[in-house]
């Protein structure tokens, strides 16, 4: 790419404040037991519903139970048991319910003992749910997702892939396809959950086994249709997690968190297996960030994280009376009932406004309405949401019009009225049935959704920060929960604290804008990427999204950060630069806690690199973290903090009588043989700790009936396959590296749930063979020696997202092996 100094840049640069909410006051820790779990089963497969500014939580059926139990909550944190919301026949053993709000009615989509998936319907979130079908089949863990065309569509599992068919009504289903690209590893796929972010079409699924700690959630996208072939993730697995106290992490939903704008996914984990063989599961959350149209899962986190964010202003009407805080325009008979407010004086053409007096939207604002007719006039009965309020000559309105079916917005400014936009509503859309409008300003962009769908976008400068209400015109309504965040496009998760260890999108830099969530020496932005809208220059990143670019002396960026324990940890800089000898340094609060560490070049702008900076200590709870550049200039895109074990020492292991204490894992038929140890068929074991992260490995290795074998380094969440913990099965679920030996070659290869071959140097080796393996592993370079332990048969650098850190390991695929004479140098 063409590239000039920031120095030499100057631009016009558009600054705005983003109001902040008290935030870290309260926390919470995953996984979440809920009160009144299932006994002996607790709460599997979660599924959130909004409707009208309440969550509303539903999960699997306990084993041999009938009905299904939900909960409900204000913050997607503190939930309280809302009972049994079915007690149907048919949800014996309900797999996986999920429940859509649509035109009045809440329709409940389960697999009762994964036999094939009925519908249920209620009135209310809370139930009571009653069949309304028979059996439509599809195999489990059914999901819908409505178009913003107001198309319906159903997801199920498949061991080919996500299955996925039209619906020609929420209660009849079509044939299905198979949803190319959402297979995972070749192995039953299930838990799909489909959402539309700015015309990207994002598919989160499930692999392998409910009772394997592998389980794990991947994502693939399009852009093309519901119905079309997917592309899976360059990120995936996006969650996982096999080893400690929060393992087999899957079966996720995703859903707008309480601020209005950041999505957030809900998860169980696996946290015991009882008796009979079915799983105990609990509830988990974790924050999502988009950076661009990339998916980033902040998690997984099993330690105290404060609260998600609420919404700067919210009313649920929970009194007798508006009260000061609201003011009136045009008249009109107001008041508050039931926890609704209302408007009932019809007859007359107009406009009649209640806004909220006290609190102004910044320029950049989501807001959510809530409403519907009680009855209507018979001039032109209109209900609506009032935005951008600065006075009565200044104001937009967003209306929903029962009699034309359709969604009218308009602006007045300056006393005069511009152009009205109509825009069609669903066939069969129902005023008198509660409907949500939400308007997304973002700069000129003004975005407005109906009951979730994108119905209208428009660019207007008109408008900026106001005062948001409600309107009615020649109707009686009711108008529900309000709810404003100065918070749009995703822009809720830059004041997240962002999980440590974990990884930071360079881009989710805190808000507050110059010297106080960064500091950027000069105006505009040279990227020219605009999704922070300040002087910090972003441009476009080849790996998905977008990085932080033309850094130079003395600039700096904050992030919030939670860190799980007190210890060492390194960081892994994912940067590109062609200056040689930049350099940065990290703090923690006040502390420096990396002192000024130089970056190579890495030969280009679009040539990313992962550097480790070794032995951060980190103290946990919340902090903020400053990533400073010091001198020179670079670009950086994501920051990867793993625990670490920097201490040096050596182990060893002759295999004499039995496998020492030092190895911490394995899986397949492992046993000692003559002072050998041995595996036949499949399987792999690690010893020693997932923070190591440079050493010397070295193993005798001898195949018996074949040869395909050899040493595993930087070995994160191992695990087996499917039910019954099949090493087979599982014969890729690792994430790091192989050095393997085979009859014809040497090899090296890069395992993430999915193998990918580095290098390899051909070469005979033979059966019932003593080979000696040696596999030296330093920052991002890994040499492979056979036989000659000075001249390295592999010399490969892994600059594609490297894994930094990881235990190590002995692996046979599918060959009687033994081993000998292992030793490690870390």
């Amino acid at each position: 790419m063409l590239r000039i100094s920031k120095k030499w840049i100057a631009s016009v640069c558009i600054l705005f404040a983003l109001f902040l909410p008290a935030s870290g006051a309260f926390a919470y820790t995953n996984p979440m037991p809920l009160p009144s779990e299932w006994s002996n089963y607790g709460t599997g497969d979660p599924f959130v519903l909004k409707y009208n500014g309440m969550f509303y939580l539903y999960s699997s059926t306990g084993q041999y139970q009938t009905g299904v139990k939900c909960w409900s909550s204000t913050d997607s944190v503190n939930w309280t048991y809302a009972g049994l919301c079915s007690t149907d026949a048919v949800t014996y053993q309900a797999y996986a319910p999920e429940v859509v709000y649509w035109n009045g009615t809440f329709y409940m989509y389960t697999s009762p003992d994964g036999n094939g998936h009925y519908v249920l319907t209620s009135s209310s979130p809370t139930g009571p749910f009653t069949a309304v079908t028979g059996n439509l089949g599809h195999s489990i863990d059914g999901s819908v997702f409505i178009d913003d065309n107001a198309s319906w569509y159903f997801y199920s599992a498949g061991g080919d892939g996500i299955h996925a068919a039209p619906m020609s009504s929420p209660t009849s289903i079509g044939s299905d396809v198979v949803l190319g690209g959402t297979q995972i590893s070749g192995q039953w796929t299930e838990a799909p959950t489909l959402i539309k972010r700015n015309g990207v079409y994002n598919l989160t699924e499930t692999g392998n086994h409910v009772l394997s700690t592998g389980y794990r959630v991947n994502l693939a996208t399009n852009t093309t249709g519901p119905l079309q072939p997917f592309t899976p993730s360059n990120t995936n697995p996006i969650l996982l997690k096999t080893e400690g106290p929060q393992v087999g992490l899957g079966h996720s939903s995703n859903f707008i968190g309480p601020d209005l704008d950041t999505y957030y996914t809900v998860y169980h984990n696996l946290a015991s297996v009882d008796p009979a063989g079915y799983p105990i599961r609990h509830v988990n959350f974790d924050a999502i960030g988009w950076n661009g149209d990339k998916m980033a899962v902040y998690g997984p986190s099993n330690w105290s994280v404060p609260n998600p964010a609420l919404p700067n202003f919210e009313d649920r009407f929970q009194r007798t009376s508006t009260g000061a805080g609201y003011s009136n325009l045009n008249g009109g008979t107001w008041g508050i009932s039931n926890n609704f407010l209302y408007q009932n004086s019809k007859g007359s053409t107009a406009l009649y406004i209640q806004y909220e007096n006290t609190f102004t939207t910044a320029s950049d604002y989501t807001a959510e309405y809530n409403m519907k007719e009680v009855s209507k006039g018979t001039l032109d009965p209109r209900i609506g949401a009032i935005y951008g309020y600065v006075d009565a000559n200044n104001y937009g309105v967003a209306v929903l019009n029962g009699n034309t079916k359709r969604l009218e917005t308009n602006m007045v400014v300056g006393g005069v009225w511009g152009t009205q936009v109509n825009t069609s509503l669903p066939a069969g859309f129902d005023i008198t049935k509660l409907h949500t409008i939400r308007i997304e300003k973002s700069g000129s962009t003004y975005k407005y959704f109906v009951d979730g769908l994108l119905k209208e976008t428009k660019i207007s400068t008109g408008l900026g920060a106001g005062k948001v209400g409600y309107m009615s015109s020649d109707d009686e309504a009711n108008f529900g929960y309000l709810a404003v965040s100065n918070k749009v496009n995703g822009s809720g998760i830059f004041d997240v604290y962002k999980p440590i260890p974990g990884t930071i999108q360079a881009v989710h830099y805190n808000s507050g804008g110059e010297g106080v969530g960064y500091h950027d020496t000069t105006s505009g932005n040279a990227g020219g990427k605009y999704i922070r809208n300040d002087n910090v220059d972003i441009r476009d990143n080849p790996e998905g999204g977008e990085n932080i670019g033309w850094n130079s002396t003395g600039e700096w960026y904050k992030y919030n950060v939670s860190v799980k324990a007190n210890g060492s940890y390194n960081l892994g800089l994912r940067y590109a630069t062609t200056y040689a000898g930049t350099q940065v340094r990290v703090w923690l609060d006040s502390t420096d806690v990396t002192g000024i560490v130089t970056l190579p070049s890495t030969g280009g702008w679009d040539n990313w690199q992962t550097y480790t900076i070794k032995g951060l200590n980190l103290t946990s709870g919340n902090h903020t973290l400053k990533f400073e550049t010091v001198t020179g200039e670079f670009d950086f895109y994501t920051l990867q903090f793993n625990e670490a074990d920097n201490s040096s020492f050596t182990k060893t292991d002759n295999f004499a009588t039995s496998f020492s204490s030092d190895w911490n894992w394995s899986g397949g038929s492992w046993a000692i043989e003559s002072g050998e140890a041995s595996i036949n068929n499949v399987g792999k074991r690690t010893m020693g700790s997932t923070g190591w992260s440079d050493y010397t490995v070295e193993s005798d290795i001898k195949g018996i009936d074949a040869l395909n074998s050899g040493i595993m380094v930087r070995v994160q969440n191992p695990a087996q396959g499917g039910a019954g913990n099949d090493p087979g099965l599982g014969t890729d679920f690792y994430q790091g590296y192989l050095a393997v030996i085979s009859g014809t070659s040497v090899s090296l290869g890069k395992q993430n749930y999915n193998w990918t071959t580095l290098a390899t140097t051909p070469g005979t080796y033979n059966t019932n063979t003593w080979y000696h393996m040696k596999v030296v592993v330093s920052g991002n370079n890994i040499k492979v020696y056979v036989g000659d332990m000075t001249n390295p048969k592999i010399d490969y650098t892994d600059n594609s997202n490297p894994f930094i850190t990881g235990k190590v390991g002995l692996r046979s695929h599918f060959a009687h092996t033994h081993f000998d004479n292992f030793s490690v140098t870390h």
